[in-house]
């Protein structure tokens, strides 16, 4: 008989329900309020606790929330779960059609009333008072339990960045570029009880949730929806879902008008999650025999769990500070308000709502920018979090913003976890992350998408290296004993992530048993 755990855990989720009639934030071309329902949008926790030591992971459906409102909300998830700050981990899967869940600090929503600026406001006050409830309810609800990790792979996605052979927009649109990388890995962490019934399954997977499209007018979790829903029904535990390092990567059939093919991939994705697990115990296992016979001897083979420690439970974290490239120069910005100011002003006297919000989005932009320069108060600078979280012998690390593919599959080649769950979109949302090589293909995401968080330019490429090398340290730190990485091999994805040991039971070797007289 296995010794008692001394390990806890508890789930909880609570269903997010906006009013009809808000803006979403994701498309900016989306050329109407909110109409109608789809899958779920939701809140859920799973909280972790050994000797004093807790750790909450909440995986919400928005955006992102952003300084200095997301310091404000660890603190209250703080304080009323026990958890340090260092242990909270707010995850936003990036739905695309669900209203904000904070203050923005880019110009998404285009001009609205004061009146829906009022209703917009008080819905992320729920979302943020329902993100402190789930975490407390799953603390509430901690009970004996042990961990398991499985891990498997996905075909569902593909790398974006898809090169123009005429060198427009910068040299690269949102498509499907097959031959850059893509981390194919789903990574799974499954909280049981002591008889092995799971309390709740967390699915780490990077892609952007837009299965669905622009045109899409109703409030939709995408694909994690329907993959916690099945995979609740099976397991009989909660789910949560972390969205991975998904910055540029695309399910490979996106921006549909209807929820079938977020039904689809968020089906596949539960199938591969539950599979990851399903053979896997959450203490070793010995495989015994028992002599048994009627007609002819049987050898009866049982497992038995051996007596382990429970499983580690540790949580560290630092901010970075990431540099901005050079800012544009003042009378540029203003000439390039002037000419969204015209394009603003056409769109109006055309009546197409959507080109209105994506001139909107420009002229705020550089008006906001503008001002700034004048002012002398634009950054150049920006400070974020970086989180490791040990969990038996598993890692989750994290990243602020958009991380790149290759920042998740970078620090799974070179961090101690067996194995290392990459976090992006986690306890902040500063915006893109590229990979040092993007930049010189443009494109959205590494040329101009500074402006959906309102910064004056991009990142500079340093950014990877800070980022990559920030999340291994710190899960170094957290597994004593075992090699660091060699700084001088360096910190770019090779694509070759290290894959968990297919689980293996061990025949006992006993005995053949002699035939009864």
């Amino acid at each position: 008989m296995s010794i008692a755990s001394t390990f806890f855990a508890g789930a909880a989720s609570l269903p997010l329900e906006p009013p009809l009639g808000l803006p979403m934030v994701g498309f900016v071309r989306q050329p109407s309020t909110s109409r109608g329902y789809g899958y779920q949008l939701e809140v859920g926790a799973l909280a972790l606790e050994r000797d004093g030591t807790r750790v909450v992971l909440c995986g919400v459906d928005i955006i992102g929330i952003t300084t200095p409102e997301i310091e404000e909300l660890i603190g209250r998830v703080s304080e009323v779960t026990g958890a340090a700050r260092e242990g909270i981990l707010l995850n936003w899967s990036h739905t695309h059609l669900a209203p904000a869940g904070g203050r923005m600090n880019g110009d998404l929503l285009g001009e609205i009333e004061p009146s829906l600026r009022a209703s917009v406001d008080a819905f992320s006050r729920v979302v943020q008072d329902t993100i402190v409830a789930v975490c407390r309810m799953a603390i509430d609800r901690l009970e004996p339990a042990w961990v398991v990790w499985g891990q498997g792979e996905s075909t569902l996605a593909v790398n974006r960045r898809e090169r123009t052979a005429d060198g427009s927009n910068g040299g690269t649109i949102l498509g499907w570029n097959p031959d850059e990388l893509v981390d194919s890995q789903v990574t799974v962490l499954q909280a049981r009880r002591p008889d092995e019934s799971p309390i709740a399954t967390l699915v780490g997977f990077g892609c952007h949730p837009v299965t669905t499209g622009h045109d899409m007018l109703i409030y939709s979790a995408d694909f994690p929806g329907p993959m916690r829903s099945l995979i609740r029904s099976v397991s009989g535990g909660e789910c949560v879902f972390f969205q991975g390092a998904g910055g540029n990567v695309l399910p490979m059939f996106a921006f549909t008008d209807t929820e079938e093919e977020a039904e689809r991939v968020g089906t596949r994705l539960a199938l591969t999650a539950l599979e990851a697990v399903a053979d896997r115990f959450t203490r070793p296992v010995a495989v015994v025999t028992e002599e048994d016979g009627s007609v002819t001897p049987v050898a009866r083979y049982r497992r038995r769990f051996l007596d382990v420690d429970p499983p580690a439970l540790s949580a560290i974290s630092k901010q970075v500070t990431i540099p901005l490239m050079s800012h544009p120069r003042l009378d540029d910005v203003e000439a390039l308000h002037q000419e969204y100011t015209s394009a603003l002003d056409a769109a109006r006297r055309r009546g197409d709502p959507g080109a209105v919000k994506v001139a909107y989005y420009h002229a705020e932009w550089a008006r906001k920018i503008a001002g700034q320069l004048r002012a002398g108060s634009a950054p150049t600078e920006i400070r974020a979090p970086v989180h490791a979280v040990r969990i038996g012998d598993g890692v989750i690390v994290t990243g602020p913003g958009e991380t790149f593919t290759e920042y998740g599959i970078a620090v799974k080649e070179r961090a101690p976890g067996s194995p290392t769950l990459y976090a992006g979109y986690t306890n902040e949302s500063i915006g893109y992350l590229p990979t040092a090589a993007e930049y010189r293909f443009g494109g959205y995401e590494a040329g101009y998408g500074y402006k959906t968080v309102g910064l004056p330019s991009l990142f500079d490429p340093s950014v990877e290296r800070i980022c990559v090398e920030a999340g291994v340290r710190l899960a170094e730190q957290l597994f004593p004993g075992i090699p660091v990485w060699d700084a001088s091999r360096g910190w770019t994805a090779s694509g070759n992530p290290p894959e968990l040991e297919a689980a293996q039971l061990e025949h006992p070797r006993t005995p053949r048993l002699s035939a009864q007289p």
